[in-house]
């Protein structure tokens, strides 16, 4: 599909290339230049986190810095450790 460009008007890409492109009202585009070419590229949004995820980090961050902290290694084997532990040992009823 081709146009002419117009002096006073922008652009307009039309409704059967964005629908082709997968470009949807509100998407976020990304426009670069070079010469005789322009690309088009519909990017995602950054993610902005919620003010309780914000203090959370934060908070985390702290910790990190204090020294804070346990390693993976660490956490792995206190989880299995506590995965481990059984119950008091009963003996076995046999059913009759």
């Amino acid at each position: 599909m081709t146009t002419i460009v117009k002096d006073k008007a922008e652009v307009m890409v039309p409704r059967s290339i964005r629908r082709q492109a997968g470009i949807k009202a509100g998407d976020r585009l990304e426009f670069k230049a070079s010469s005789r070419t322009i690309t088009i590229t519909a990017t995602e949004p950054a993610y902005k986190p919620t003010k309780a995820e914000a203090a959370a980090i934060r908070k985390g961050e702290a910790e990190i810095a204090r020294g804070e902290f346990v390693t993976l290694d660490d956490l792995l084997h206190d989880l299995d450790n506590r995965r481990r532990k059984g119950g008091a040992k009963t003996t076995q009823r046999n059913s009759r």
